[in-house]
């Protein structure tokens, strides 16, 4: 698995067994879409397992990448991945804690203007996460209005209304969809 564009374009990344890391070309298509909003962007990468949709964001200009990741051995990945390419810690933080208990908490910071979520597939979808995780992105003010909430889901997954989101695109790549939120109900 390599990075698909900006600077460190080309670069691989470790990617440990059982974690499921979205494909380049998923991320090459989600970062085309997203291409005018990377630069100087900070962006929350849920569930980052390897790190890899993160490193494409701050590879292509992003200002601050928060990598979210609760499982030790992905975070163990993810250092690595960090360290190869030379993130400074300026330009990014990894919490290891549960992504739902990270955003049950009121924002540390300002909003985030890209939100990436590549949770496992099965739990997400009958847990029905992408609701919790969009509500609480809104109701702790981790977005404002205009931030974007990539979420990568099983290629035939129901897709719920997002109360104060708008879908702005819906994207199947094989197996794998691609749904791009845009937030339109900040207070």
């Amino acid at each position: 698995m390599r990075l698909t564009g900006g600077e460190h374009r080309g670069r691989r990344l470790q990617v440990p067994a059982g974690i499921r890391p979205t494909q380049d070309k998923v991320r090459a298509a989600v970062f085309s879409i997203l291409a005018p909003r990377v630069p100087g962007a900070r962006v929350l990468d849920l569930f980052a397992g390897t790190g890899a949709m993160g490193l494409e964001a701050w590879s292509r200009g992003a200002h601050w990448v928060e990598w979210i990741e609760n499982r030790a051995s992905a975070r163990r990945a993810l250092h690595q991945n960090l360290n190869a390419l030379g993130v400074a810690p300026e330009a990014g933080h990894v919490a290891p804690v549960d992504v739902f208990q990270c955003l049950r908490a009121w924002c540390p910071g300002p909003p985030f203007d890209i939100i990436l979520a590549d949770p496992p597939y099965a739990p997400a979808q009958e847990g029905g996460w992408m609701e919790i995780i969009a509500d609480l992105l809104a109701r702790n003010h981790w977005v404002e209005r205009d931030s974007v909430f990539v979420f990568e889901t099983e290629g035939h997954a129901t897709i719920p209304a997002l109360t104060g989101w708008r879908l702005a695109r819906d994207k199947t790549y094989g197996a794998t969809r691609i749904l791009l939120w845009v937030f339109e109900n900040a207070s």
